[in-house]
């Protein structure tokens, strides 16, 4: 079954056009990596997707039902949404962070339940944020906050994950720790679309990769189909150089600085 179709999709910022004629399919239960160079339409595209920007033409499909028919409860209950950054005004506490991913749940006037609290408990514990679930959420490291806002998204129950730079600003550790996290969910069925910058850890971590360039998608296939030299040399303006990863036996790219052929 298809999670996601984005059928001819054309869209853009008052009258500049950013993505164009954008076609692709995510099977559900994938693990897909949208990749691409900086102002080639990746937050964009996972704008259409999650209903906050409506396109100029085309339309998605959410398990094959129109987005359009769709409410923000209706997405709400089916994509979580993991943002490059999150800002929290207010220092609540990490449990009450979490919390607020059942909104879409909650009938009008009504408090939680202890369904939802079991929710939270299991989406806490499937994240590793338990520990801290008492202290302020402005008082955690970059991989802890980055972690307590999947767990937020997971207490929304939803079938599709989608993550925008999910280790943007964090330190290695925590870069194979979150995408540790988002392996360990697809294999309990979760679909996931996640953008990313490192085309290493897409290679190792990511079954199919879309390609975007100047608001086109440029390829999608395998990560050995997308990540080769001509390509990524064209697309990022920048020479590089392919090995294998000697563990995963995935693409690897080495940036090569300017003046080396």
């Amino acid at each position: 079954m298809l999670a996601i179709r984005v059928n001819n999709i054309s869209v853009g910022y008052i009258s500049k056009p950013v993505l164009k004629d954008v076609n692709f399919t995510v099977e559900s239960g994938s693990f897909v990596g949208l990749i691409g160079p900086n102002g080639s339409g990746k937050t964009t595209l996972l704008r259409v997707i999650t209903g906050i920007l409506h396109p100029w033409s085309g339309n998605v499909e959410i398990f094959e039902k129109s987005a359009d028919s769709l409410t923000r409860i209706d997405i709400a209950r089916s994509v979580g949404v993991v943002p490059q950054e999150s800002f929290f005004a207010f220092n609540f506490k990490t449990e009450e962070i979490v919390l607020m991913g059942r909104y879409p749940y909650l009938k009008r006037f009504k408090s939680e339940t202890k369904k939802d609290y079991d929710i939270v408990y299991e989406s806490m514990k499937f994240t590793d944020t338990l520990s801290f679930r008492d202290r302020p959420i402005n008082d955690l490291s970059g991989g802890e906050r980055q972690r307590v806002v999947i767990a937020r998204s997971l207490s929304q129950s939803p079938k599709i994950l989608l993550l925008d730079e999910p280790t943007s600003h964090l330190d290695l550790n925590h870069q194979i720790e979150i995408f540790d996290l988002l392996k360990r969910l697809n294999k309990r069925g979760m679909t996931i679309l996640a953008i990313s910058h490192d085309l290493n850890l897409a290679s190792m971590y990511c079954e199919r990769l879309i390609l975007l360039d100047a608001g086109r998608i440029r390829l999608i296939g395998t990560p050995e189909e997308v990540i080769t030299p001509t390509l990524i040399e064209d697309v990022y303006k920048t020479k590089v150089l392919l090995q294998e990863n000697p563990v995963t036996h995935t693409p690897y790219i080495l940036l090569l600085p300017s003046g080396i052929d």
